[in-house]
């Protein structure tokens, strides 16, 4: 039980990382329709993998965050 406690706050912790970075990307991007997030950046920032950085990051533009965004890869 404590385990799977540790590895869920892990986890929130891990994602939590990866959207401080793709946030940070997100201002940098030059205004225009779609801002971009470089999924290669996030993963450099993070050490995550760039399959985790995708699904953490479109798991929140499906929540409203990062709004008219594209991933590039």
């Amino acid at each position: 039980m404590l385990g799977l406690v540790a590895k869920t706050l892990q986890t929130e912790s891990f994602n939590f990382h990866i959207l401080e970075a793709a946030f940070e990307l997100y201002l940098q991007a030059p205004e225009s329709q779609y801002p971009v997030i470089s999924l290669h950046e996030v993963a450099e920032r993070t050490g995550a993998s760039l399959l985790e950085c995708r699904n953490t990051i479109v798991t929140a533009c499906k929540r409203g965050r990062f709004p008219d965004c594209s991933l590039s890869s």
